[in-house]
């Protein structure tokens, strides 16, 4: 009896992986720099930056509107403790010339 000699076959996913190893070689393209790509823009600015800015922007919208409530308290207290006005009640309705 001669023995023949037995070749493995290699299994699917063993293929599939040496495929997958060989695809991103060939294809060139670092996963980071499609990454990259996806999340910065042409000038560099990122999401990162972006929302920096958007911090910095909310800041300055906050301390203006401090200002503006400190001015109303100032208008309002000064409304309220005013003396009320001397002058002649107005007439109401419509009056028609004499």
């Amino acid at each position: 009896m001669s023995r023949t000699k037995i070749e493995e076959i290699p299994d699917e996913e063993e293929e599939m992986e040496e495929m997958d190893e060989d695809d991103l070689e060939d294809e060139g393209m670092d996963m980071f720099e499609a990454l990259g790509s996806l999340l910065a823009t042409e000038e560099g600015e990122t999401i990162a930056t972006t929302l920096v800015g958007l911090k910095d922007a909310t800041e300055r919208i906050a301390q203006g509107m401090e200002m503006q409530n400190k001015i109303l308290v100032k208008i309002l207290s000064a409304m309220s403790s005013a003396k009320p006005c001397a002058c002649p009640p107005v007439a109401q309705g419509i009056l028609a010339p004499a």
